[in-house]
């Protein structure tokens, strides 16, 4: 009896051990430590002046001397004549829906290629203000007398313009009247040469302007020259054809000339005596 009733507790405890182990559960593998993204003064600050909207740009290079580590965000701004508004004139009949895609594409090339956090911000009149306010704008048609003299104004206190449909030689009059500049002297227009600093603000570019999928034609050279309007030995503007979006898909797959474009950004921004530095020594 005792040998039997020892057996069948030894069978007992066994039976008891197995189930035991399969309760617990198997051990498993430590997991790595999340490490926090770190966020700097800069961050935090560019954070809450987008918020409150206190400031349409702030950038800054995280490293020095590297073109690419160029961080911060940016409202780009529209521009059009207060006749316009006034006229409820069909924006169709302007091109405004291609010069908006072409906008778009030029903020999704800046979101894709850079740290730069972009947007649009409202659409103004020549004669409001916040134009102040906006390091680039893109003009959506010519200004009325009254507003040639604000924008005059603007590109003198260091002001861009992003001319997608502009031609500057619209400008000279104001600049000269409004200005007191003398043309030819202390303003002027020029193709850029191909050494000229913006060929390099973030993309290294050689050889000038790469023509669009569109403007490539048998016998013409793969560049064309960039044309930009010089205010007092700063560059001021750049005349710049984006390619038409591709409609089926609408977007600009020209990678080329998008690059060129976030290299006009990134120049327009940083460029000694740009509204964008004016701005930004508020924070002084």
């Amino acid at each position: 009896m005792r040998i039997r009733s020892r057996l069948i507790w030894s069978c007992l405890i066994a039976l008891g051990c197995a189930a035991l182990q399969n309760t617990i559960p198997p051990p498993q593998a430590a997991s790595e430590p999340q490490v926090a993204t770190a966020v700097t003064p800069f961050d935090s600050l560019a954070s809450e002046y987008e918020r409150s909207g206190q400031l349409q740009v702030m950038v800054r290079y995280d490293r020095p001397g590297d073109p690419q580590s160029i961080q911060g965000y940016l409202h780009l701004g529209r521009v059009q004549s207060m006749r316009l508004t006034q006229a409820g004139a069909d924006q169709a009949d302007l091109g405004a829906g291609d010069q908006l895609r072409q906008m778009d594409a030029l903020i999704d090339a800046l979101d894709n290629f850079t740290q730069i956090k972009a947007d649009f911000a409202s659409t103004l009149t020549y004669s409001d203000p916040r134009l102040f306010e906006l390091p680039i704008v893109v003009p959506q048609t010519r200004p009325n007398e009254t507003e040639t003299a604000q924008l005059t104004r603007y590109l003198l206190e260091g002001g861009f313009i992003l001319g997608l449909s502009t031609k500057f030689a619209d400008y000279r009059e104001g600049l000269e009247k409004y200005g007191h500049l003398v043309w030819g002297q202390d303003v002027w227009t020029e193709y850029l040469s191909e050494d000229h600093p913006l060929f390099s603000a973030y993309f290294k570019i050689k050889g000038g302007a790469p023509r669009s999928d569109q403007q490539t034609q048998p016998g013409r050279p793969p560049v064309e020259r960039l044309n930009g309007l010089v205010v007092k030995g700063r560059l001021a503007g750049v005349e710049f054809e984006m390619p038409q979006p591709n409609r089926r898909v609408e977007r600009i797959e020209d990678t080329g000339r998008l690059q060129l474009a976030v290299n006009i950004v990134v120049y327009a921004l940083t460029q000694e005596g740009s509204l964008t530095q004016r701005l930004m020594q508020r924070l002084q």
